[in-house]
């Protein structure tokens, strides 16, 4: 007896593993199969450690198929409406016992993290993928920052099953929970069940979804009951994404559409996309607010009568590195500096890259002043296809260095012909070539324009013009709590 306990209890102890393990592998019809399995051995072998499990249990374990008798009454009475209904026993033979997995891990997910959304009673919670080195992750930075700032309690969602290399950067009294590693194990209908549920428990009453694919499923599917239970929906949004074939794709076009009569506001960094939002896509103008974000760096002047090029992004399909390959492999006589982490899609271009004699891959970098330190650069390079307003321009511009850009997103918004050195968005390689040895030969004109850029940044994007445009926002900060 002693023997079967301790057997139980070990079989008890990994049967709800294995049921998160089947879970990725087996269809729903099959795990039920199995859990019927599992209940017929444990009932037939250890009948005396389930005293409470009645012998018409145990027979309806044994014969799944038998269908209870009011529904066969049901199903005759009916007949003469439908009868292809009528009990024949061909029909009854397709009927299956449905038994519920014993799978508790839902359960328990929502209990770990019941205190950072409930107990500590956060006013904003923030739903975004990762903390990556991206323009999107600073900004989710900035906004977090703000709240904290005002005396709020954030709690911020990492949605996506990745290490997040700045979710240190947060305040020491900020909650983050990496729930896309917490709930690696889950289905995916747990993990959406189980994140909403904590939302709709949650005190916070405004919920700023930045770039989660999970956010954008759950406000899709329950904006709704979010709405009614007092959530107040903001999304941030700074640009179409184009897939491999060049069609436009990503957030504003797969959900936007259909959740935007949910949302209380859309936030963007740039007015050329809140345009596009609203003379394309119809969106009603009294959601789109454009944000523009502080820089980070103290504005200062640098001698721009370097022979350096700068380069600083994500080397991936976006910031066209094929694109920098060309332009380097036109100016031998000129040294690029690229920083960046790459795409394992891309390392093709980017192992070409490295291969120039006048390219040098530094890797991923945390601190744009650190890198831009350097009084030998001449410009910085910029080669996006498409984009926001990129924190990376703010940066090189307060670092005081002239931008040679192709004008696409807002880009334009930041670098004119009075600002710096922009180019038509479908400009070549042999373009770039032309505009960055009239850079190198004019370097009083290029601190001309540095000078432009950095009066516009200092008026449009230092933190209190960042504060005064948040605290416009209609709705979006949570009444005052009461202590």
């Amino acid at each position: 007896m002693e023997f079967k306990r301790w057997l139980t209890r070990v079989a008890r102890r990994n049967y709800y593993r294995g049921i998160r393990f089947l879970r990725n592998y087996l269809t729903e019809q099959q795990m039920q199969h199995f859990v019927l399995l599992c209940d017929r051995l444990k009932y037939r072998w250890f009948p005396e450690l389930y005293p409470s499990i009645s012998s018409a249990a145990l027979g309806a374990l044994h014969n799944p198929a038998k269908v209870p008798d009011w529904i066969i009454d049901e199903m005759r009475a009916l007949a003469h409406i439908e009868p292809a209904i009528y009990p024949t026993p061909e029909v009854l033979a397709k009927f299956h016992t449905w038994s519920s997995p014993e799978d508790t891990y839902a359960a328990h997910l929502y209990q770990d993290m019941l205190d950072d959304f409930v107990t500590f009673e956060p006013d904003i919670i923030f739903l975004a993928p990762h903390m990556m080195r991206g323009g999107s992750d600073l900004g989710t930075l900035h906004h977090v920052q703000l709240c904290v700032a005002r005396g709020l309690r954030v709690t911020v969602v990492l949605t996506r099953d990745v290490v997040s290399p700045w979710s240190h950067r947060f305040p020491q009294q900020v909650r983050v929970v990496e729930f896309g590693q917490l709930s690696r194990q889950a289905s995916d209908d747990d993990r959406r069940l189980v994140l909403l549920r904590l939302l709709l428990q949650s005190p916070a009453t405004t919920l700023h979804l930045i770039n989660s694919h999970l956010g954008w499923q759950l406000f899709e599917s329950f904006g709704k009951p979010l709405r009614s239970s007092g959530k107040r929906l903001f999304a941030s949004l700074y640009c179409d994404d184009l897939d491999r074939y060049g069609v436009r794709c990503g957030y504003a076009t797969e959900f936007l559409p259909k959740v935007w009569k949910h949302l209380d506001g859309v936030i963007s960094d740039n007015t050329a996309f809140i345009d596009a939002l609203r003379w394309r896509d119809g969106m009603p103008s009294e959601l789109m607010h454009t944000v523009y974000f502080p820089v980070c760096i103290e504005v200062r002047r640098t001698s721009t009568v370097g022979r350096k090029v700068l380069w600083a992004s994500r080397l991936v399909s976006q910031k066209r590195p094929s694109l920098l390959l060309e332009i380097a492999r036109r100016m031998p006589d000129v040294q690029f500096e690229v920083y960046g982490e790459s795409d394992a899609d891309d390392c093709g271009v980017v192992e070409r890259l490295g291969q120039l004699p006048n390219v040098c891959l530094h890797g991923r970098y945390d601190d744009f002043s650190k890198i831009a330190a350097d009084d030998d650069y001449a410009l910085f390079l910029y080669t996006s296809a498409y984009d926001g307003l990129p924190n990376v321009l703010l940066e090189a511009t307060a670092s005081g260095l002239p931008v040679v850009a192709a004008v696409v997103g807002g880009i334009g918004e930041l670098i004119d012909s009075s600002r710096g050195f922009p180019l038509e968005p479908e400009a070549g390689a042999l373009a770039f070539v032309e505009v960055i040895r009239h850079v190198l030969t004019n370097p009083d004109e290029a601190s001309e324009k540095v000078k432009h850029a950095q009066a516009l940044l200092v008026a449009r994007h230092g933190y209190q013009a960042f504060l005064q445009q948040m605290e416009q926002l209609p709705g979006y900060w949570p009444c005052p709590r009461r202590e």
